[in-house]
């Protein structure tokens, strides 16, 4: 019984010293010193358990960007209705929206002016007139005004704005 036991302790030892063994690599002729610097690396234990912590594969967990599917401008009329979406953007020129409260566009606006002027307050407001509770939307190639809350293709058919997710 002692000698079956023994037998299988030494089974069990040898068993465990092979999965310790890297498995041996082919090497380079004797006298290529590259080539025996490179078998050393790779016929060492720790690089072989280095190697196999950097192989496994890491996760992240990311929150997807929220996007609004109907894209709302102007003021939430109430508890109820539509969130107006604070980061919109414009297909055709590639800019952001701005919008001022309370201003009104005077008139049609030029695209050049736009292009010129946007998005800076100082420059744009020659062309806004301060009117209470009206909404002045722009991009770098369109504008618009808004006394309620109403959905981007509502608007104008010529608007390409969409959320840039938030």
């Amino acid at each position: 019984m002692d000698a079956f036991l023994k037998s299988l302790e030494e089974e069990e030892e040898g068993s465990t010293k092979s999965q310790k063994q890297p498995p041996k690599r082919k090497t380079k002729p004797v006298n290529d010193p590259l080539a025996d610097d490179l078998d050393s690396i790779l016929n060492d234990p720790d690089f072989e358990t280095d190697r196999r912590k950097s192989e496994k594969p890491t996760k992240l967990q990311r929150n997807p960007p929220k996007k609004c599917s109907v894209v709302y401008i102007g003021k939430k009329e109430s508890p109820i209705s539509q969130v107006s979406c604070p980061n919109i953007r414009c297909m055709k020129c590639d800019c952001g929206v701005v919008c001022f409260n309370d201003f009104d566009w005077d008139g049609n606006i030029e695209y050049l002016f736009l292009r010129n002027n946007y998005p800076d307050f100082e420059r744009l407001k020659s062309r806004l007139k301060p009117v209470k509770g009206v909404f002045a939307y722009a991009c770098q190639c369109n504008s618009v005004s808004v006394h309620k809350q109403t959905s981007v293709n509502s608007v104008k058919n010529s608007l390409k704005w969409f959320c840039g997710s938030h």
